[in-house]
C-alpha cells in the first residue's frame, strides 16, 4: 500500500500525490478563462496537504476513528509564504481553508486560535507542520498585475476568492469522483454552441418564424430579426424591452446565440424568477434544442423520468453547471455567486464566458439589488460575461450601476402601441359578488386577485364546472393539470372562468378575450394584461381589462407602496397611457426613488468591507424560511414517494422529485396568533415525517380539494403570491 493515500475505496488507492496532481490539473483548467490557471494551480496543489499527517493516514487505514483538520495546514502554508507568492497566498488560503466547511470571515488580526476566522485558524497549532510542509508546493510567485484588475474594490477580490474556490471545489469534487466511480460516471457529451445554435436557427426556419403568415407575426419577426442582428455586436451588458406577446423568449434566445457563437462563449444561463414558469421555458427550449441539451437547475426538477444515461448526465451537470444551456431560477443563480458553501459556488466558474439572460428582469430581488448589480457589473467587466435584462416592463436600473446597458430593441413606443390589444377601464370599489356577477357574464374569463384569501371568495362565488382556480395552494404537479386544462378550453372556445393568483400574470401563455385585475403595482397590471387577447383575434374596443378595488385591498398594507406609486403614474400619464414606456419608466423611477433604503436591507455592502463570507452566506436569501412544506399524496406517484419519504429517505433525487407535490405553507413561532401550518397541525389535517422538523405531509384528504388545493387560512400579504 502507498505510503500517503488520499483515498481509499476497498483495495483500491488513490495516492495522495496523485489527488493533487489530478485537482490541480482540472482546478488550472478552469481558472484559464479569467486568467487564474497558476493560482488555481497553487491553491489545488496544496488544498490536501493535511492529509500527509500521521494522524490522517492512521485513519484512512481504519486505525484511527478521526482523521482530524487536514484543511488548515494547507492554508497556513500559503498563509506563511504571503511575501515570495503575493496575493495568490492569502486567496489561496481562503478557498483551502473553506473546501469542505465553506468560505470563511475573514476576521481580525486579534481573533485568538481555535475560533472559525480565517485570521483564527492561522493561528493554530499543526501538529507535524513542519513535516506537512515539506509537501508544500510553492511554484513560481503569480506576478502582482494578474491581481491588479481584480483589485479596486474589497467586492471584486471576494469574487475572484469565490471563482479560485468554485475552481478548487468543482476540480476535488471530480478527481474524487473519478477515482471512487472508476470512470463510470459520464459528464458532458452534449453539443457544441455552434451545433446548438445551428439547430435553434433550422428549428426557427422550419416552423415558419422566419416567414411570417399574419400581422401580428409579422411584428414579432421584426423583433427577433433584430436581436439576431444585435446578437452579433460584442460582448456587453444589454437590455431588451418587449411588449407582452412580442415573443420575447425566443428572441432573447436567438440574441443569446447569436452572441455565444460570434464571441466564443462557452454556455448560455437562462434566469427566471419563478419556479411556476421555468418549467413552461424549459421546455420550449428542449422542444428546440433537445431534452439532452438542456439542464434545468432548480428545486423542483426530477430527472428520474428520462432515459437513464441522460438522467445521470443531467444529474451531474446540474451539481456544476457543465451544459450547454442552462435554465435556473433567481434565487439559484444569486445567492450561488453571495454563497460560500462549497455545493452553491461549485458551478460558479461555469458562469465565466457566459450570455447570461435574465427574465423578467423587473423581479431582481428588491432587498439585495446593489449587491445584485454589482454582482453582474463584475460578471461582464471582469469574465467575459455578456448579459440581458429582459421584460416587457423594463425596470430603471442604469441609475444604480456605473456600466449602461445597451438597449437591443429600436422605437420601443411604436412597438408598445402595435401591442396595445386592450383597453384598460378603472371600474373602482366593487364587492365580491359583483366581480363574480360579471365574470359569469363571460364565456371565458380571467380573474387575478392580489391575494389568495381574495382570490378564493370570488371563486367561491362562481360555483359551476367551467370555472378553475390558481395559487401556489395547489401543488405543482396539481398546477400543471388545471393550467393544461384551461389553455385545451381556450384553444376549443369552450366556457372557461378562471380566478388566479398573480401565478398566472408572467410566463403563463394564455389567452382570454376579458380579464378583471384587482388594483396592485403598475407592472403587475400590465403583466396581467398581457394574458388578455395575446394574439390580438379582438379588436382593443372588445377586450376590456377591468381593473377593480375591494373594500378589503383598500384597507390592506399589502403592497401599499406599489399602489401608491401607481396612483401618481395614473395620475400623470392617464389611464389610456398607463402601459406605454414613459408611463413605466415613470413608475420604477418613483418605485425605486421610494426603495432606496431598502435596496441592501441586509447590508451586504457592509459585510464584504469585512470579507465576511460566512455571514454574507447566511444572510443572502432570496426567500427567507418562514414556511413549512406540506407533501400531498396527489396520485399513485406522489403515494410511492410518501412511502419513501417516510422510511426516512432523503436523496436529493427523492426531493426534487418530492418538490412537484409540495405545498410550501407560512410558519411562524414567535407571534400572538398561530400560523397557518400551526393551524394546520392543530387541526390534525397534517403531521410532520418522522424526526422531521421541516417537511410534514397531509394527513387528512378532506383538507386537499381538488380545485382549490390545501385548505389553508393564508395570513394576509405574507409573500408574494405566486
Amino acid at each position: 500500500m502507498s505510503k500517503f493515500i488520499g483515498h481509499l475505496e476497498n483495495e483500491r488507492v488513490q495516492t495522495l500525490e496523485d489527488h493533487l496532481d489530478g485537482t490541480a490539473k482540472l482546478a488550472g483548467f478552469f481558472a484559464k478563462p479569467f486568467g487564474m490557471k497558476e493560482t488555481a494551480i497553487l491553491t489545488a496543489k496544496n488544498h490536501d496537504i493535511g492529509k500527509y499527517s500521521t494522524l490522517f493516514q492512521a485513519y484512512i487505514r481504519g486505525k484511527k476513528k478521526k482523521g482530524g483538520d487536514h484543511s488548515t495546514a494547507g492554508a497556513q502554508f500559503l498563509w506563511k509564504h504571503q511575501k515570495e507568492l503575493g496575493p495568490a497566498a492569502v486567496a489561496g488560503a481562503f478557498c483551502i481553508a473553506g473546501h469542505h466547511a465553506g468560505l470563511p470571515n475573514a476576521g481580525t488580526k486579534i481573533d485568538p486560535p481555535h475560533e472559525a476566522t480565517l485570521w483564527s485558524r492561522m493561528k493554530n497549532d499543526i501538529p507535524e507542520y513542519e513535516f506537512i510542509a515539506d509537501h508544500g508546493f510553492m511554484g513560481n510567485k503569480i506576478p502582482v498585475e494578474n491581481f491588479r484588475k481584480y483589485s479596486k474594490n474589497q467586492a471584486d477580490g471576494m469574487m475572484l476568492t469565490r471563482m479560485l474556490f468554485s475552481c478548487l471545489v468543482d476540480a476535488d469534487f471530480l478527481d474524487t469522483e473519478y477515482f471512487m466511480s472508476q470512470g463510470t460516471k459520464k459528464r458532458g457529451h452534449f453539443l457544441s454552441i455552434q451545433e446548438l445554435s445551428d439547430r435553434f436557427f433550422t428549428q426557427l426556419k422550419s416552423r415558419g418564424y422566419l416567414d411570417p403568415q399574419t400581422k401580428i407575426n409579422s411584428k414579432r419577426y421584426e423583433i427577433l430579426s433584430l436581436c439576431m442582428k444585435k446578437g452579433e455586436s460584442e460582448s456587453g451588458l444589454y437590455t431588451l424591452t418587449v411588449p407582452t406577446g412580442g415573443g420575447k423568449t425566443i428572441s432573447s434566445m436567438a440574441f443569446a446565440m447569436k452572441q455565444a457563437v460570434k464571441n466564443h462563449k462557452r454556455r448560455i444561463i437562462y434566469v427566471i424568477p419563478y419556479l411556476s414558469i421555468i418549467e413552461q421555458t424549459a421546455e420550449i427550449f428542449k422542444d428546440f434544442l433537445g431534452k439532452d441539451n438542456v439542464l434545468e437547475s432548480h428545486s423542483n426538477v426530477d430527472y428520474d423520468g428520462t432515459e437513464e444515461s441522460l438522467a445521470d448526465r443531467m444529474k451531474l451537470a446540474s451539481e456544476n453547471w457543465d451544459a450547454p444551456i442552462v435554465i435556473t431560477t433567481n434565487e439559484q443563480f444569486w445567492e450561488s455567486l453571495y454563497g460560500n458553501r462549497t455545493s452553491k459556488c461549485r458551478k460558479l466558474h461555469n458562469i465565466v464566458d457566459s450570455v447570461i439572460i435574465f427574465d423578467e428582469a423587473q423581479m431582481m430581488p428588491l432587498d439585495f439589488l446593489k449587491p445584485c448589480l454589482k454582482a453582474l457589473e463584475e460578471l461582464v467587466q471582469q469574465y467575459g460575461c455578456s448579459a440581458v435584462l429582459c421584460s416587457a416592463t423594463q425596470p430603471e436600473l442604469g441609475q444604480y450601476m456605473t456600466l449602461q446597458p445597451e438597449e437591443i430593441m429600436e422605437n420601443i413606443p411604436e412597438l408598445y402601441r402595435f401591442f396595445n390589444r386592450v383597453i384598460y377601464q378603472v371600474d373602482g370599489e366593487k364587492t365580491y359578488d359583483e366581480i363574480a356577477a360579471e365574470i359569469k357574464g363571460h364565456g371565458q374569463a380571467l380573474c387575478i386577485a392580489s391575494t389568495k384569501k381574495e382570490a378564493l371568495e370570488i371563486f367561491s362565488r362562481l360555483e359551476d364546472g367551467d370555472s378553475f382556480y390558481l395559487s401556489t395552494n395547489l401543488c405543482p404537479a396539481h398546477r400543471k393539470k388545471v393550467i393544461a386544462e384551461i389553455k385545451k378550453r381556450l384553444a376549443e372556445g369552450l366556457p372557461c372562468r378562471t380566478v388566479s393568483t398573480s401565478i398566472i400574470s408572467v410566463g403563463v401563455d394564455v389567452d382570454f378575450p376579458a380579464a378583471y385585475l384587482e388594483y396592485t403595482g403598475l407592472d403587475s397590471l400590465i403583466q396581467g394584461a398581457g394574458r388578455c387577447n395575446r394574439e390580438g383575434k379582438q379588436s382593443p374596443s372588445e377586450s376590456i381589462v377591468h381593473v377593480f378595488r375591494t373594500e378589503k385591498e383598500i384597507k390592506s398594507r399589502f403592497m401599499k407602496k406599489e399602489k401608491q406609486v401607481t396612483e401618481l403614474v395614473l395620475a400623470s400619464c392617464g389611464v389610456c397611457h398607463v402601459a406605454e414606456p414613459e408611463s413605466i419608466k415613470s413608475y420604477y423611477i418613483s418605485w425605486y426613488k421610494n426603495n432606496e433604503e431598502n435596496m441592501d436591507r441586509m447590508d451586504i455592502t457592509g459585510d464584504i468591507q469585512k470579507l465576511a463570507f460566512q455571514d454574507i452566506g447566511k444572510k443572502f436569501k432570496l426567500i427567507q424560511n418562514n414556511t413549512r412544506s406540506v407533501f400531498i399524496p396527489l396520485d399513485d406517484r406522489a403515494k410511492e414517494i410518501m412511502k419513501q419519504l417516510k422510511k426516512g429517505i432523503r436523496t436529493r433525487d427523492l426531493m426534487r422529485e418530492a418538490g412537484q407535490y409540495i405545498v410550501n405553507v407560512t410558519y411562524y413561532a414567535d407571534s400572538h396568533s398561530p400560523s397557518p401550518f400551526s393551524i394546520l397541525l392543530t387541526q390534525g389535517a397534517v403531521a410532520y415525517f418522522e424526526g422531521d422538523t421541516e417537511l410534514a405531509y397531509l394527513v387528512n384528504p378532506q383538507f386537499y380539494d381538488d380545485r382549490i388545493g390545501l385548505k389553508v387560512e393564508e395570513t394576509e400579504g405574507v409573500g408574494i403570491m405566486w
